[in-house]
C-alpha cells in the first residue's frame, strides 16, 4: 500500500512538472552576429504554446545586455517601421514566430560583439509566471555571393 502511494505521488509530480514544462517550447532560435562597429543585434525564434490558455511573452533577459526589448515591424503610411511592444501573445495550442519583418527581439548596448559559432543564454519571462531558459546560437551575417578579391 505504501509503495502504491509513493508511486502515485512520484507519477503525479513527474506528470505535473512535465505538463508545466511542455506548455511553452522554444525552437529554431538564433541571434544575429553583430555588424562590426555596432552594439546592437536581433534574435528570432519559434514559440509554441501547447497549453489551453493564451500566454504573453513579457520580457527577455540575457547576461550579454541589460537592454533587451520586444519589437514588431509595422506598415505605417507606406513605410515599414519598427516599434517596441509590451508583450507578444502566443495563443493557446498555437505558435508565434519571431522573425525578420515581424515580431522580434532587439538587443541593445552589447558588452561585447556577438561572434558566429558562439551562443548566448536568454531567459524568456511569460505572464503566467513561467521563465524558459534557452541557449541561442549566433548566426553569421549573410555571406556575399561574390568576392572582390584581386589576388592573382
Amino acid at each position: 500500500m505504501k509503495n502504491n502511494f509513493i508511486l502515485t505521488f512520484l507519477l503525479s509530480v513527474l506528470f505535473s512538472s512535465s505538463v508545466l514544462a511542455s506548455e511553452i517550447s522554444i525552437s529554431e532560435q538564433y541571434v544575429r552576429e553583430t555588424i562590426p562597429g555596432t552594439t546592437i543585434s536581433s534574435a528570432y525564434m519559434l514559440i509554441k504554446n501547447t497549453g489551453d490558455k493564451d500566454v504573453a511573452l513579457k520580457s527577455i533577459t540575457s547576461p550579454v545586455s541589460a537592454r533587451i526589448e520586444l519589437h514588431e515591424h509595422l506598415m505605417a503610411d507606406g513605410m515599414m517601421q519598427m516599434q517596441q511592444v509590451e508583450s507578444i501573445i502566443v495563443k493557446a495550442n498555437d505558435k508565434t514566430v519571431l522573425q525578420p519583418h515581424g515580431y522580434h527581439v532587439m538587443i541593445f548596448n552589447l558588452d561585447e560583439p556577438l561572434m558566429a559559432g558562439s551562443s548566448i543564454d536568454m531567459a524568456l519571462k511569460f505572464d503566467n509566471g513561467k521563465t524558459v531558459n534557452i541557449k541561442v546560437p549566433v548566426q553569421g551575417l549573410k555571406k556575399k555571393t561574390h568576392s572582390h578579391s584581386h589576388n592573382h
